[in-house]
């Protein structure tokens, strides 16, 4: 960036702000319709006076991490940050990457706050990308970014697929979920309506895609966004964890006239650490889940929540606990936090299964601080 240090996000300009992105400030409007005399030599005394003064310093924060297409890092792909979960992404960002290096690293300064994240290529940032153009939505959407720290986001990118067209009896989308070329079975395919929960839930329909990888599914016309996600531990809900195969087909929204039909390939991608590592920040939180009789569970989630929302959706949740019972939790943001544990996703928990609270007041957290903390767990507990 030109003139500014590389870790300060650049003013906007027409929407976008980033490396590489600032406006032309070599004149001052305005002086020489100025109707009192004298008045320009104040002002033009003033402004020197302003400008000389020391710049405030700027929060050093944003995202960070490497880009990658089927195991090879990618140089020159752009990273797009949104201010909202709603939207097509593909206008208006708030923020835009220098194009990523070599060595498929890129950084990205971003305000405290949370943004939609995309990656692509290409010759432009706006509009739909071209067919075999690079492109990831990031599912990770939206990215918390704390004070003072940078935020480790990896992009697994694929290669945008061509689409047809053609009329029909009624409007339907078809196709086939892959994986790098292969069919893709056992998985569910999510159909969402509007993008403003960030694809959380089982939006408006969610098919089962058994054999070939193939899927047929009749809608109204409309605007439809398409999700594809294989746990590997089976499911239709949680978090996707590393290996399992997911993705945002790069040609959403798919618009849908009457009597259409689109035909699409929708090629997944499996989370791998390696685009995260050296990258990640040390926990927040760590320690050990246990029974009533101090024995360590396995298999149970720690929890991150508001407080006084313990019945809504966790800010933040861990990987299951280990045969140890042991837990370690990233959180980005300072604040304080209620800490509850369970094995499952939504709704309350069943009578079979385990969960607890961490006592009955909120916990303070700093990222990074490393506080330790034990749990215990019983079958049918109520939070």
């Amino acid at each position: 960036m030109r003139g500014c240090p590389r870790h300060l996000p650049a003013p906007a300009v027409g929407g976008a702000a980033g490396a590489g992105r600032t406006p032309d400030r070599t004149g001052i409007q305005g002086l020489a319709r100025c109707p009192v005399p004298g008045a320009q030599a104040f002002i033009r005394a003033a402004l020197c006076l302003a400008m000389a003064a020391p710049a405030p310093v700027l929060a050093d924060s944003g995202i960070h991490g490497r880009i990658a297409w089927r195991g090879e890092l990618v140089p020159d792909v752009v990273v797009y940050a949104y201010d909202s979960a709603a939207g097509d992404f593909l206008r208006d960002p708030v923020a835009v990457s220098e194009p990523s290096a070599t060595d498929g690293t890129y950084r990205l300064a971003l305000a405290p706050g949370q943004y939609t994240l995309v990656a692509r290529s290409g010759p432009k940032g706006e509009g739909r990308p071209g067919v075999g153009d690079y492109y990831c939505y990031y599912s990770g959407s939206p990215v918390v970014v704390g004070r003072d720290s940078w935020t480790p986001v990896g992009f697994n990118l694929v290669k945008v697929p061509a689409q047809q067209r053609d009329k029909g009896s009624g409007s339907v989308i078809e196709g086939v979920v892959t994986y790098r070329d292969e069919p893709l079975e056992r998985l569910y395919l999510y159909i969402y309506d509007k993008a403003g929960e960030a694809f959380r839930g089982p939006g408006t329909a969610t098919i089962p895609v058994g054999g070939g990888g193939r899927f047929r599914v009749s809608v109204r016309p409309g605007k439809y966004y398409l999700i594809a996600r294989k746990r590997q531990q089976g499911g239709m809900y949680g978090p996707m964890e590393i290996g399992d195969h997911f993705n945002y087909y790069p040609g959403n929204p798919v618009e849908v006239a009457q009597d259409e039909r689109i035909g699409i390939t929708l090629e997944t991608v499996t989370r791998i650490s390696q685009l995260e590592e050296g990258l990640t920040p040390g926990p927040a939180l760590k320690g050990s889940v246990v029974d009533a009789h101090g024995r360590p569970v396995p298999g149970v989630r720690v929890f991150l929540h508001r407080p006084g929302e313990l019945k809504g959706r966790p800010l933040y949740f861990s990987g299951p606990t280990g045969e140890d019972g042991r837990f370690e939790l990233a959180v980005p943001v300072a604040g304080d936090y209620m800490v509850t544990a369970r094995e499952r996703f939504g709704g309350p928990a069943a009578e079979d299964e385990y969960s607890g609270r961490f006592g009955d007041e909120a916990l303070h957290l700093e990222p990074e601080a490393g506080k330790a903390v034990r749990i215990v767990v019983g079958r049918g507990e109520k939070n």
